[in-house]
């Protein structure tokens, strides 16, 4: 589709034109017809009244033309871009022919936004309350920053991190003043170019405590929230607070969208999220209650409170009354109204919620205003609070897994169900899908039949829910009876139908979950599937349920079509909302044009032929900004911009997104997927790592880190760079020095988020590997003491003594002054001192050997090997804990009351699992004492016979993922889980505190065990507290180096104030813990030990 403005502009390109005005014609009837000459001549009428120099000679043509396409629903015709270029940041852009862009001449047009004096006398006057720490202009975090989800890339000139509400009523005002246009964002997992701009970002996210709060009102039915909250954090605090109260309903918000655990509120109220079970009913527009509201005028709008409310309709009485005008206007239409209403009966995210206009009475201007809001993009205002109406999350639920033989008969299944069942949820899965759904044993397993199925095969993954067991099988009978009523084939094959029986419900979580996580991963196989150098495209269009059939089929003939073989198409088939993925490269002008084409058709096929939305739930933005009146028609289309006119007459706020007078803007800033290196090339940008990440409030995210990787290997491999891509270059690879690599923690907690499993960490460690090479001298140190270990690590207790004497004697200032000093001056080799640093540990005793060896009633020996890590040799409690021992005593306390004979490895002192060299990027050092520690376990295991015990969890990650000998895998064990496996039953247990705060380090959320470990601390106390906090950000002695890291990490920790002490299972992790929460964290065996006695009669582990 291209709009009327392309008329105006380009006579070459009238075919893509005419369509436009047939398909405003389309759209704008309430009943899908093909209109006849009257309405065409209209809506040509119209285009000539609405000021858009369309002559008579073209519309007359254009009339001709479009009556033609009618009849027989002819395909878009391809129209050539003329050329295509690159700008600054890599972006690339298809070029119109007689495009001038002035250097230095504004217009607030992406790319057209030059300083003419107007940004510098912005910042000159947001200085005086926004400090300059908080604003960007340096080319790496403009250039992380600007980028989002996205597969678009604009610059942005200024950063701003905004703390607060008043903040944004200052600033905003001064936008207007000046003429800046700015853009809000918040977690930057929109798809659809809604969150970045060449002008001024707002970023609201990742600024520590700022725009986090919340309030949860009475049994959970309601919550009052701020835009910097994950929307998967509101659920968790919703859950904590109905634990809490012992509350008889678990409430959850509406919005469910795939990317729940990273996306913020800020933009699933902006966006009008929803997701895969909340359907139209449950969305934001649906189940928001209240918001308060900054206007570009700088005025707070807070819905909620009724003087607000008064004081709003006398101040702003114009845009009241323009609003309650049009509110009227469209009340007054019938034909209007009517397909308003029908696109928002199905999922639609296309173009202003003018829904607001009709679901309200024109006397509730406020309810109308609030609405409208809603799925606004940050175009008509900034949303600083919002209140939800929650809906019950049912504990009862069972999922199933049909095949049919074919799309039309699996989508024709889930319109029978949208019927004739209130069933909670239906996923659409094509034959692409299913292929790749093969390649999950566990699916394997639950649904066999998928393999070998037809080519035509699709499935529906169908859940049901209920508040008891009897509700929820009464809905399963619902659905399976009308299943078998519908008639339709059921199974893989055509030639070997089945029958509902072979499809049962499973109401084991465990399998459910297979099952869902197989659905929210498909989109992530996809993406990590693509060829190197592309992107992967989320497209996202509805259609009314029972067109779904056709246009499933049109669309997956129009991949095939166009020669993307590993299209896939899946979504929410009970919404009718598809998810069209596949991966796209933007490298050439020929790259462009194919997807540019695509575009075109798939417009034609969703809004033209199906009457559908070609956004249903991912916000319009820049990419369906040109299709917006393809879909809407011109009469509402002309409201939109009405709209947007009453609350943005001077366009400030995200000028560009949802309405564009460029019909171009969809090909315009394509953001390049350059590969850089095998362990990033499959980043898909999403930003689902992001708030994993220690030092996302410091500098950069994992995702930041990658793109900024990606930007530097472009520039550096550009064949002919000017002189400003060399600049650039330079000033990138300077500034990535301290913002990318030397404050990663590389503790590889991004990957656990990370939907293609890419662990950032190693990129991080694989650059430091690579700067270590180029210092010859540094490798020959590590390689020293990597030989001398035990004398370099033998005299650290009594360093650490006599650092804690000094303490006790002068004071912290003076420690804390001279190694801050010292810290500076070695450029952060040197560690800083803080309060609970350690005293030295005592020397390691030997174990001895029970007199008579204790055996299990299989007749095996109660031995185990304990390998004490090089940490907890040197280091013991803080100076002011009241804990002296160390955790090898406390350890070895634990195996004498369980009767374990221990053995320690041979030359233990002189072991090291090789991570501190690792992650200093000395990896022949890592690699060296990797393999003298593994012969040593092997040797005192018995070839991996005995159960191996590393006290520090950390250390054990890298040891398993170094060993070589297999044998060793299956007999590490880290403390949490060798107690759970083989101490429990030997053990009396009792609870000696009232509440304890735990802290499961990184390496061992990894690894699975974060339910041993609180389960573990609840036998011995009342209350246990986590701490909230994905990674503390320690990453060994890196967060002594750089206390800011840590700083900035556990700014979140939010322990309750009856909290008495708390417990990890990594002693660097713990003095940071400590140090940031005031009171003494330790290792969890310390706890274990205090709390138990040895049990004369075993009983079966938890």
């Amino acid at each position: 589709m291209a709009s009327k403005q392309r008329l105006a502009r380009l006579l070459q390109q009238a075919q893509r034109s005419v369509r436009s005005l047939h398909n405003s014609v389309v759209s704008a009837a309430p009943v899908p017809s093909r209109p006849g000459p009257k309405s065409l001549k209209d809506a040509a009428d119209e285009v000539l009244r609405s000021g858009r120099q369309l002559n008579h000679t073209r519309a007359n043509a254009a009339m001709a033309q479009v009556s033609t396409q009618s009849k027989t629903h002819t395909m878009p015709v391809s129209v050539p871009i003329p050329a295509v270029k690159v700008d600054l940041s890599g972006a690339i852009s298809m070029v119109p022919e007689g495009e001038i862009i002035e250097e230095g001449v504004y217009k607030n047009l992406d790319g057209h936004r030059f300083e003419d004096g107007r940004y510098a006398r912005f910042t000159d006057e947001i200085s005086a309350f926004i400090p300059v720490e908080r604003q960007f202009t340096d080319p790496v975090r403009t250039f992380a920053y600007g980028t989002d989800a996205s597969f678009y890339r604009l610059n942005p000139k200024l950063v701003v991190k905004v703390h607060n509400e008043k903040e944004l009523q200052r600033i905003l005002p001064i936008a207007k003043k000046h003429g800046v246009p700015v853009t809000f964002r918040a977690a930057g997992t929109s798809l659809s170019g809604q969150a970045i701009t060449d002008s001024v970002l707002l970023k609201l996210s990742h600024t520590g405590k700022n725009f986090r709060n919340y309030k949860v009102h009475g049994d959970g039915s309601q919550i009052t929230v701020e835009p910097g909250l994950i929307a998967g954090e509101v659920n968790k605090i919703l859950a904590s607070h109905k634990k809490k109260h012992s509350l008889p309903i678990q409430y959850k918000i509406g919005p469910d969208p795939s990317s729940i655990d990273s996306c913020m509120i800020g933009g699933v109220v902006a966006n009008n999220s929803s997701g895969m079970c909340c359907g139209v009913s449950q969305n934001t527009y649906h189940t928001l209650k209240d918001m308060r509201v900054v206007f570009v005028d700088g005025t707070v709008l807070d819905t909620a409170d009724p003087a607000s409310c008064q004081s709003f309709l006398k101040s702003h009485k114009s845009l009241v009354d323009g609003v309650t005008q049009l509110a009227k206007r469209v009340q007054g239409d019938s034909e209007l109204s009517s397909l308003i209403r029908r696109k928002f009966a199905i999922k639609c995210t296309t173009g202003y919620s003018l829904n607001a206009l009709v679901d309200f009475p024109v006397d509730s201007p406020i309810e109308i205003i609030k609405h409208l809001i809603i799925g606004s993009e940050g175009t008509l205002a900034f949303v600083s609070q919002a209140t939800y109406n929650t809906v019950p999350e049912w504990p009862h639920k069972a999922s199933a897994f049909m095949v049919f033989p074919d799309v039309r008969s699996a989508c024709q299944g889930a319109s029978v169900l949208r019927s004739e069942t209130a069933v909670d949820a239906v996923e659409v899965f094509d034959r692409v899908s299913l292929t790749e759904c093969m390649n999950d044993e566990a699916m394997l397993k639950l649904v066999p039949e998928i393999e070998g199925a037809d080519p035509t095969a699709a499935a529906l993954l169908i859940e049901c829910r209920g508040a008891d067991e009897a509700s929820l099988q009464a809905s399963i009978d619902e659905v399976n009876q009308a299943i078998m009523r519908s008639g339709l084939p059921l199974g893989p094959k055509a030639a070997r139908l089945q029958t509902i029986e072979d499809y049962p419900f499973h109401h084991d979580p465990k399998k459910s979950k297979i099952l869902w996580d197989v659905r929210k991963g498909l989109i992530p196989i996809v993406g990590g599937a693509r060829e190197p150098g592309t992107s992967m495209l989320i497209e996202d269009v509805a259609c009314p349920v029972d067109k779904l059939p056709d246009m499933m089929m049109d669309l997956g003939d129009m991949f095939q079509r166009y020669g993307y073989a590993n299209a896939s198409c899946f979504g929410h088939a009970l919404e009718g909302n598809l998810h069209l993925v596949f991966a796209q490269g933007f490298r050439n002008k020929e790259e462009v044009q194919r997807f540019a084409d695509l575009m075109e058709e798939m417009c034609y096929i969703v809004a033209t032929k199906n009457s559908g939305s070609l956004k249903g739930e991912h916000g319009t933005g820049r990419n369906m900004a040109p299709f917006v009146e393809m879909e809407w028609g011109t009469k509402a289309y002309d409201l939109m911009w009405e709209l947007k006119a009453l609350f943005d007459p001077e366009t400030v706020l995200n000028p560009g997104v949802i309405l564009n007078r460029d019909p171009d803007v969809h090909i315009k800033a394509l953001k390049p997927s350059p590969a850089a290196s095998p362990i990033v090339n499959r980043c898909i940008e999403c930003g689902f790592c992001e708030s994993n990440c220690p030092s996302k409030d410091l500098t950069l995210t994992p995702r930041q880190r990658i793109v900024v990787f990606r930007e530097v290997h472009r520039l550096s491999t550009l064949p002919s760079p000017t002189a400003e891509e060399t600049s650039r270059l330079a000033e990138m690879r300077e500034a990535y020095e301290y913002q990318g690599v030397d404050t990663c923690a590389a503790d590889g907690m991004c990957q656990e988020k990370c939907p293609v499993k890419i662990n950032t960490g190693d990129l991080i460690k694989q650059i430091r590997s690579e700067e270590m090479m180029q210092q010859p001298r540094a490798s020959g140190v590590a390689k020293w003491i990597a030989n001398n270990f035990s004398a370099v690590t033998s005299p650290v207790p009594f360093f650490l003594n006599m650092v804690s004497l000094s303490h006790s004697i002068v004071g912290p200032a003076p420690l804390k002054y001279i190694s801050n000093w010292l810290n500076r001056v070695s450029d952060h080799a040197v560690p800083t001192w803080n309060p609970y640093m350690p005293r030295g540990a005592a020397k390691l005793k030997l174990p001895v050997a029970p007199t008579v060896a204790i055996q299990e009633s299989t007749g095996i020996p109660r031995k185990v090997v304990y390998l004490p890590s090089c940490v907890t040799r040197m280091m013991g409690p803080a100076a002011g804990d009241t804990q002296t021992e160390s955790v090898p005593e406390k350890l070895m306390s634990l195996f004498a009351k369980a009767g374990y004979e221990v053995i320690i490895p041979r030359g233990v002192t002189n072991q090291c699992c090789g991570m501190m060299f690792n992650s200093r990027g000395f990896k022949d050092a890592a690699a060296a004492k990797g393999r003298e520690l593994e012969a040593a376990l092997m040797e005192a295991s018995q070839g991996g016979k005995l159960p191996i015990v590393v006290d520090t969890s950390p250390c054990l990650s890298q040891i398993k993922a170094s060993i070589s000998e297999p044998e060793l895998r299956f007999a590490l064990y880290e403390p949490v889980e060798f107690i759970r496996h083989f101490l429990v039953d030997k053990l009396e247990f009792r609870k000696v505190r009232d509440t304890v705060a735990i802290h499961v380090p990184c390496s061992s959320k990894k690894m699975g065990i974060e339910d041993s470990f609180a389960k573990l601390a609840g036998l011995c106390a009342n209350e246990v507290v986590p701490s909230g906090v994905p990674c503390c950000g320690m990453a060994g002695d890196r967060g002594m180096r750089y206390p800011e890291l840590t700083g900035s990490s556990l700014q979140h920790l939010n322990l309750p104030k009856e909290c008495s002490d708390g417990y990890s299972t990594s002693r660097t992790c713990e003095m940071s813990l400590s140090n940031h929460s005031g009171i003494h964290f330790r290792g969890l065996v310390y706890l274990i030990d205090e709390a138990t006695t040895a049990k004369k009669v075993p009983s079966k582990a938890v």
